[in-house]
This record gives structure tokens, C-alpha cells and sequence, in this order.
């Protein structure tokens, strides 16, 4: 008899892992291309200078 066992757990945290590595690449082409910061919100290290 065979049994193959899944790491639930792992698997979630792969797809989330996955989730911010995908935003961070898409906040940093955002940041590479210069997009503009219409607010603090945006970008508040630059608004807190």
C-alpha cells in the first residue's frame, strides 16, 4: 500500500510566499519606472521629509 502525504501547511505558506514575492516585483518595477506618489500614503518616507 501506498500513501503520499501533504504538507498542508507548507503548501500554504508556499502560495503566500509566492503572493508577496509577485507584489514585491510589481511594487519594485513600479519604483524602477518612476511612478508618481500622489500622497503619503503613497510613499511616506519622502511625505515625512
Amino acid at each position: 500500500m501506498t500513501s503520499i502525504l501533504t504538507n498542508t501547511s507548507a503548501m500554504v505558506a508556499l502560495q503566500t510566499m509566492k503572493s508577496i514575492n509577485k507584489n514585491m516585483a510589481m511594487t519594485q518595477s513600479e519604483i524602477a519606472t518612476g511612478k508618481t506618489v500622489n500622497s503619503a500614503k503613497d510613499n511616506a518616507a519622502v511625505w515625512a521629509i
